[in-house]
């Protein structure tokens, strides 16, 4: 038993003053590509990544009142080339509402105005809403350049902004009031709109006064009328209220007085940021509600 000991100890020694086997060598390292110059990928391709980017990127919350996401926003910081391909989506659908985060969009958006030509806003802002909160001035500014919108909302009367809006081509309109201060008779004798001049149908929208003053109110219905003689091209004329009780009183009003005319359409939702709200979470705004429910009635 103790030879046998002896012999493993014998072995075990050997073995522990045997050098290792020899570790591998590693293999070399390939070398790392640079990109240097142009991209690799072709500009076609590169260009519908970043699209791809911009559909699939939703907007951080309702009050951002955004159509496009936070991610999109800092794209045009990537290059010139970049800038190019997502402006246009960003400056698509312009929305200045009252915001409450601290910021001022309306100022914002002036100095951007003033920053930039005149032919960027004209080629890229199509649709431009403008709530209450824009004075007169603004809206006169913003129009001045965006010469290009085919949609466009604002809480002003048309007579204030006849001369500008009757060289847009226009297809959606949203206005306060549809007649001035004077009696209808002078109605006539206004700039002519641009909806006789178009051969694309055009949508026309108009926020209801308060029903406090429902006689006076209701003193637009001449305005409608005129309104929808002048523009045989109008497809629809959408009157909005917030109000269930004014609502109400507008489809009774029209059924009392024989009112019939297929491209009225009385949508009840919220006249401030309603309308265009549905920008945000990319849902349809009250005109294309309003085109739903004329389908359904033919």
């Amino acid at each position: 038993m103790n030879k046998i000991q002896a012999r493993v100890k014998r072995a075990f020694q050997r073995r522990s003053r045997a050098p290792p086997p020899p570790v591998p060598a590693p293999a070399p390292a390939a070398p790392r590509e640079t990109i240097t110059g142009d991209p690799r990928l072709p500009p076609e391709l590169e260009r519908e990544i970043f699209e791809l980017v911009v559909a699939t990127d939703f907007p951080s919350g309702y009050w951002s009142h955004q159509h496009v996401g936070d991610t999109t926003l800092v794209l045009p910081q990537v290059c010139r080339r970049v800038q190019s391909w997502i402006e246009p989506f960003i400056y698509e659908r312009v929305a200045l509402l009252q915001n409450y985060n601290g910021r001022g969009p309306i100022s914002s958006f002036l100095a951007t105005v003033d920053a930039r030509p005149a032919t960027f806003f004209a080629a890229h802002i199509k649709h431009l809403y403008l709530d209450r909160m824009v004075p007169l001035y603004a809206v006169q500014r913003i129009l001045s350049v965006c010469t290009g919108v085919v949609s466009f909302g604002c809480h002003h009367p048309y007579t204030a902004l006849a001369p500008i809006l009757s060289s847009l081509p226009l297809r959606r309109l949203l206005v306060s009031e549809l007649s001035s201060a004077s009696p209808p008779l002078s109605l006539p004798q206004l700039p002519p709109p641009s909806l006789t001049s178009h051969r694309s149908p055009i949508w026309l929208s108009t926020t209801l006064p308060s029903p406090t003053p429902r006689r006076q109110a209701w003193a637009q219905r001449s305005a409608l009328k005129w309104f929808l003689t002048a523009a045989p091209h109008a497809r629809c004329l959408v009157l909005l209220t917030g109000a269930k009780t004014e609502y109400r009183w507008v489809l009774q009003r029209l059924r009392d007085d024989a009112f019939v005319d297929k491209r009225v359409y009385v949508h009840l939702g919220p006249v401030g940021d309603g309308p265009w709200h549905a920008w945000s979470w990319r849902l349809p705004d009250c005109f294309d509600v309003a085109e739903r429910e004329l389908q359904r009635r033919r």
